[in-house]
């Protein structure tokens, strides 16, 4: 059992490294992109319609919309939509086309069939589809660089691919435990993003050609399912289309003061989306949950072993050099951040993480909804939607 333990906690260290690693090439990558880019001329960069779906009163939403309207890119149509014309994101989008008159507002009305967000996009979608040679989708909470777009869209401009995805990190601005437990987990989620075998689309900001637009029926999709990305992903890893990664479309996200139910909402979403549209991945998340969640606990009951004279000297002595070498490979990963924060507290928030996830997983065991924006979406095989029910 202890070597099984061993084992285990090799595994985990070199699996973090491996990812802490992959991190750091990031930033190569998206300069070798952007140099791509600037060789482009600005007649070769095809017309995008950018669609934008909003929702609820995130005090965030008015910064990172208006970052989305100020893109340093050639030709685009800016798309917002709502669900209603009277819910606080439209009164928003309204006081937002006051300062952007060019940014169009769509009120897509209630889904059925589908999420919400789903209804929202392909209304979007409609609104400008023969005025755009590729469609970006992006979330309204992030914050965007002048040259997102470019990133986003440079595979799909020289013909490199016909869908690419970019991803967010979390910018903490303090250092409370569930802030920085947040952090860490869409780090993690980025950096599993970098490795290619795991590349897929992340609906917050992913693009695709008109052409593959329709090619592949998203239409037809997204108007069945509860979501977006998922859904898209599955359809292209059977069929054996690649998905392309560009590092430089990262999208910040400021969080503070982060609660702990609404990250375990967040995390509840993003498990259960694998478990309905991506099985086979969301069977290969709860293993990597098995080896993230196990060799701390055993970890701990022998260094207690210890200090009751029950474990060996050689099991303490190996889980200590465990320990540290954890510290080593987390220091690499606080590196990834923007902001310097307490080793200590990103070190304990690393804990608190895989807690978190080991509950969201068992919780996501007998799960066969999913709960979103208010919505409870009854959900059966490959992610389609059997019933929506409003909970309030």
């Amino acid at each position: 059992m202890f070597w099984l333990w061993f084992a285990l906690a090799a595994l985990k260290c070199l699996l973090l490294y491996v990812l802490a690693r992959t991190g750091q090439a990031l930033p190569r990558r998206a300069r070798l992109d952007e140099a791509a880019n600037r060789a482009l001329p600005d007649d070769r960069w095809p017309v995008v319609g950018m669609i934008v779906p909003m929702a609820g009163a995130d005090k965030r939403m008015s910064a990172a919309v208006r970052s989305l309207l100020l893109q340093n890119y050639p030709r685009y149509f800016p798309v917002l939509v709502t669900a209603t014309a009277d819910e606080p994101a439209a009164d928003l989008v309204r006081q937002i086309q006051r300062d952007y008159p060019h940014a169009r507002h769509v009120v897509a009305g209630p889904a059925r069939n589908c999420g919400q967000k789903n209804h929202n996009s392909l209304c979007g979608v409609a609104a400008v589809k023969n005025k755009a040679d590729v469609f970006v989708f992006c979330d309204s909470t992030h914050m965007a660089r002048p040259d997102f777009m470019r990133h986003l869209v440079g595979p799909l401009a020289t013909g490199e691919a016909e869908f690419s995805t970019g991803y967010h990190v979390v910018n903490p601005t303090d250092h409370r435990p569930v802030t920085l437990a947040y952090a860490l987990c869409v780090l993690l989620m980025r950096l599993l993003q970098a490795v290619s075998s795991f590349t897929q689309l992340w609906g917050g900001a992913m693009a695709m050609t008109r052409e593959a637009f329709g090619r592949y029926a998203v239409e037809d999709l997204w108007a069945r399912n509860v979501v977006d990305d998922c859904s898209l992903s599955a359809r292209l890893q059977k069929l054996g289309i690649p998905v392309r990664l560009c590092p430089g479309a990262l999208l910040h996200t400021e969080a503070g003061r982060h609660e702990r139910h609404v990250w375990r909402a967040w995390m509840d979403r993003q498990v259960l989306f694998l478990k309905f549209c991506m099985p086979i991945q969301w069977v290969l998340l709860g293993f990597m949950g098995f080896v993230m969640a196990v060799p701390p606990l055993v970890a701990a009951f022998i260094l207690l072993g210890g200090l009751l004279h029950v474990s060996s000297g050689l099991a303490v002595m190996l889980a200590l050099l465990w320990i540290v070498m954890l510290s080593v490979i987390l220091h690499l990963w606080r590196g990834l951040l923007r902001h310097s924060i307490s080793f200590v507290r990103w070190f304990l928030s690393f804990f608190d993480a895989v807690a978190m996830f080991v509950l969201v997983y068992f919780r996501s065991l007998p799960a066969r909804s999913i709960v979103w924006h208010g919505l409870r979406y009854v959900v059966g095989r490959g992610g389609t939607v059997r019933r929506v029910e409003r909970l309030f």
